[in-house]
């Protein structure tokens, strides 16, 4: 594995455990298309609102393995992309630290995080399995859900790939996991009384998103993760 990936691979881990997966989705290896440039722009790790659209919301973070401190020049060019996709707050995680101008001109709407490089040593591959579609892609997964039916729990966890991007669902009753094409439906072989279902939906803004429902045998659904595609 490449040093820098393993690293954008630190920053996302890092992240999904800061942000509540209530309310936040946490999604590596973004792809935005820019309301200025007109193209798509990669983001490291993409934190969202997890059940609406609320661009004031959004927040980009750009993980740089770095031999040498960040300077001024890389924060103003972090500040364009925030700028060309909208996002209101952005995080620039580093292993060496940054300049006392880098720091002078990040102000309020920029956060600087240290996270070094021996934090790369202790990433744990075994919280994250390979996706089931790409050759070398991971997936992180979120274990915030349970779905109540009947008075019962049961536990599920969905993921994303940290290279193809596409969704993953994980049954606790039987185990079974499984891999979700952008618009899907799929039923767990333990025939749960609810299904899954990914449909791409347009924001207000042109932003194309692909939402991850869970349908409920009842005809109710919830909203459970969504990433632009």
């Amino acid at each position: 594995m490449k040093y820098w990936k393993a690293y954008e691979r630190v920053v996302a881990k890092f992240m999904s455990e800061e942000y509540d997966p209530d309310e936040w989705t946490v999604i590596p290896n973004a792809h935005l298309t820019g309301y200025i440039s007109k193209r798509k722009r990669q983001i490291d790790v993409l934190i969202d609102y997890r059940f609406d659209h609320k661009l004031e919301r959004r927040i980009i973070v750009d993980a740089k393995e770095r031999k040498r401190a960040i300077d001024i020049k890389e924060v103003e060019s972090f500040e364009g992309m925030m700028r060309d996709i909208g996002a209101h707050v952005g995080i620039l995680v580093s292993t060496n630290g940054y300049t006392k101008a880098a720091q002078n001109r990040a102000q309020q709407t920029i956060g600087l995080t240290i996270i070094q490089e021996d934090e790369i040593e202790k990433l744990n591959l075994s919280d994250w399995d390979y996706c089931y579609n790409c050759s070398n892609g991971l997936v992180l997964w979120d274990f915030y859900f349970g779905v109540e039916y009947n008075k019962l729990i049961y536990v599920q966890a969905s993921g994303k790939c940290d290279v193809c991007g596409k969704f993953h669902i994980w049954c606790w009753s039987c185990g079974e996991k499984h891999v979700l094409e952008a618009e899907d439906t799929y039923q767990c072989n333990c025939k749960e009384p609810w299904f899954w279902v990914t449909s791409i939906e347009q924001e207000e803004d042109g932003t194309n998103m692909n939402y991850l429902f869970l349908v409920l045998g009842n005809g109710e659904y919830k909203i459970i993760d969504k990433k632009p595609i």
